[in-house]
């Protein structure tokens, strides 16, 4: 586990325009040339500037900044601060931000509903300031916008780089026979083949299988195997009392269990059926594998067609391990698909990680934990699962755009925002909001339940001015089109947004 740093603050606007704006005529009277701030700040890091807010002439600092081709002297000074002085990069607080007066009028417009309530935080991303609000603070129904807090304190719990690892154990039994276990180590998205390259794979059953048999064949083992699986690392019930009943049925979630193959699927695919018990299924697939591996290799075996639960309980041999996608990975492929099995598994690795119990309870507590060391307001925050299938939770807009805040000024939380999926390009938002202003200009995360439409993301305005936004719908009556087109809309309005 790693540990919590302290958080870190955003620079006011107003103390950070004044350092700008001094370093702008220090160095205008040392004599230095204009440099544009974006080939500063790519010069200082080695790459090429590819960033949303300096891909267009309206969007770049400079020319919003003058009206101009010309780079700014404050602009220069800001970037040659960044890249001489090892002084962070100030430019972007040139760029303007919203009024809070002028957004009013039109997300009050855009946010209109048909029925039922609507919460609502806007902003900015750099200074933290609240620009707009309906409700903020009320705590309300969040739908799947719970995935940014999962993501946000797993990623501060167990660090970007986290890989789980599944082992493949042996251990005599009497009588000559040999059970082959697989030892769940909180991996919910291993592929059926080979490691593949993508995150949901990565660690194949086949890979582990073809190593297991070479180092049984090293061995010199000889009689009947049998294949288990140790998946006691989780506690209490695997499908919550507070979700609807239909949640497992109906495919939005299988049993959660500390290993399963693509997110409790048979195939890398949202759009099949889960696995009711995807611990077993997982032994299955390895033992097919392991079968044909041991065959392949001429190995004296006969492996048992039936599986079974094993709890090791620290013994046996170790034969072979793969390990997952790191978890940057990971909460992207969850908060792209919005993928409830690898939020719950989430939940419960990192509340174990973090000395709690590795259930519905010990995720949510470690959760909300996590995000108090973090420095955000979890004060009437009622969380009761780490996906937020369940209508029982509790967030308020204030919240999510405070935690989304959190992870804008921290390296190891910076997936909760580039993890997001971007809209009228990919995941949850791949169809939404396609030929807008905001199509790839917002990055954000879709919760939806029977009666619950939200939308919590990032956004960079017309001017490049970036802001974290929540707009929370609750109580719907019937279709949630109505919602969902409100929660769009306003999203929509922040992309064209000068709104001054």
């Amino acid at each position: 586990m790693n540990p919590r740093p302290a958080p870190l603050r955003p620079l006011r606007a107003a103390a950070a325009s004044a350092l700008v704006a001094t370093a702008a005529a220090l160095l205008t009277g040392c004599g230095f040339a204009p440099v544009p701030a974006a080939s500063a700040a790519s010069a200082a890091a080695g790459v090429e500037d590819t960033t949303t807010a300096s891909s267009s002439p309206s969007s770049s600092p400079s020319s919003t900044a003058s009206g101009s081709s010309e780079p700014s002297a404050d602009f220069s000074a800001a970037a040659i601060l960044a890249d001489f002085v090892d002084f962070p990069d100030l430019s972007p607080l040139l760029v303007p931000s919203p009024e809070p007066k002028a957004l009013d009028a039109l997300l009050d417009e855009a946010l209109v509903l048909q029925g039922g309530t609507m919460s609502a935080a806007v902003r900015d991303g750099l200074t933290g300031e609240l620009l707009y609000s309906e409700g903020p603070g009320r705590p309300v129904v969040p739908a799947s916008a719970v995935k940014i807090l999962t993501a946000a304190a797993a990623l501060q719990v167990l660090g970007p780089d986290h890989r789980y690892t599944t082992a493949a154990v042996a251990r005599p039994l009497a009588e000559g026979r040999t059970a082959v276990v697989l030892d769940a180590g909180g991996d919910v998205m291993m592929g059926t083949g080979e490691n593949a390259k993508e995150a949901n794979g990565r660690a194949g059953l086949g890979t582990l299988a073809e190593q297991a048999a070479q180092a049984l064949k090293e061995q010199g083992a000889t009689g009947t195997v049998v294949i288990g699986v140790d998946d006691t690392g989780y506690e209490g019930p695997g499908e919550s009392p507070d979700w609807s009943p239909d949640i497992v049925t109906s495919g939005n979630a299988s049993t959660v269990q500390p290993i399963a193959t693509y997110g409790g699927r048979a195939r890398p695919s949202r759009h099949t059926d889960r696995i009711h018990d995807p611990a077993v299924f997982a032994a299955e697939v390895f033992r097919r594998e392991l079968t044909s591996q041991a065959q392949d290799l001429g190995l004296d075996l006969t492996v048992e067609t039936e599986v079974v639960r094993d709890a090791l309980e620290g013994r046996g041999t170790e034969l072979a391990a793969v390990e997952s996608a790191p978890l940057s990975e990971q909460m992207t492929h969850m908060l792209q698909t919005s993928d409830n099995q690898v939020a719950e598994a989430t939940g419960r690795n990192l509340a174990l990680a973090a000395g709690g119990e590795g259930s519905f309870e010990g995720a949510a507590q470690e959760i909300e934990d996590a995000l108090t060391h973090l420095g955000v307001d979890t004060q009437g925050m009622e969380l009761v699962d780490a996906s937020g299938l369940s209508g029982s939770n509790r967030v308020s807009a204030a919240q999510l755009t405070s935690a989304m805040q959190v992870a804008t000024t921290s390296p190891d939380l910076q997936t909760v925002i580039t993890g997001l999926p971007a809209a009228g390009r990919e995941g949850t938002l791949e169809e939404r909001m396609v030929g807008t202003a905001a199509e790839d200009a917002v990055r954000a995360k879709t919760g939806t339940l029977s009666s619950v439409a939200s939308l919590t993301g990032t956004v960079v305005t017309e001017d490049g001015r970036t802001l974290l936004f929540s707009f929370i719908a609750n109580g719907q009556p019937g279709v949630l089109d109505n919602a969902r087109f409100a929660v769009d809309r306003a999203a929509v309005v922040l992309a064209g947004c000068g709104c001054r």
